[in-house]
């Protein structure tokens, strides 16, 4: 490995422990507010949904602050350089939004209330109004973006979604032949959902490392 490399890959894996820090803490601090009682009710897969979300809130976050603080947030993300966050201002824009979006719904969805959780705080109508207006909203803006990508961003697009689909029909076939034959492995929609989500994260990070796009 050459010199560069090696210097890529130390502040590539700097920047992934600052930012697994600021997670944790973050996590700590949802923890904390959440309290014991409201976690015991949710249960693991509901946790699991908020957790997803909360990692969407953060991706959102950090990018966010990438572009209010260009200096600053380019020893943060994965960018070459302040001037490469200014350049594509509006697409990373489109990101935050995205990814804000995305994960206030899941941590929505993790907190309404439904059979069997009657401790959510947040109402079923205002959970899946949320979601019917999410949906038609992202409809309408990947219309009005279609045009926006360059080849190499619609590539890695559809690189990303081919390797989520791939991971979660994996996944979700065994888990839920788990579950059918009787081998304790409960599935349930909330797993579904979790796993779906998190697998878009997933795919889009295999496939931006297959592109060496991990360490710049």
């Amino acid at each position: 490995m050459t010199g560069e490399k090696v210097s890529q890959f130390r502040a590539s894996a700097l920047k992934m422990l600052v930012g697994a820090a600021v997670g944790g803490g973050v996590s700590a601090a949802a923890l904390a507010l959440a309290g014991a009682g409201l976690l015991d009710a949710m249960g693991p897969s509901r946790v699991a949904l908020a957790g997803v979300g909360l990692v969407y809130l953060l991706m959102g976050g950090f990018v966010a602050f990438g572009l209010a603080a260009p200096q600053a947030g380019a020893k943060l993300l994965n960018v070459g350089d302040a001037d490469e966050l200014r350049d594509d201002r509006a697409g990373m824009a489109r990101s935050v939004a995205v990814m804000g979006v995305t994960g206030a719904l899941l941590l929505l969805l993790a907190l309404a209330r439904s059979p069997g959780f009657a401790a959510g705080p947040v109402s079923a109508e205002v959970a899946m109004g949320a979601l019917l207006l999410s949906t038609v909203a992202g409809v309408f803006a990947s219309w009005r973006w279609r045009n926006a990508f360059d080849e190499l961003n619609w590539q890695l697009g559809l690189e990303g979604c081919l390797w989520a689909f791939c991971i979660s029909w994996v996944v979700l076939s065994l888990w839920a032949a788990a579950d059918f034959l009787g081998f304790g492995a409960t599935l349930t929609p909330i797993d579904v959902v979790t796993t779906l989500s998190a697998m878009m994260l997933l795919g889009s990070f295999v496939a931006i490392g297959k592109r060496g796009m991990m360490t710049r």
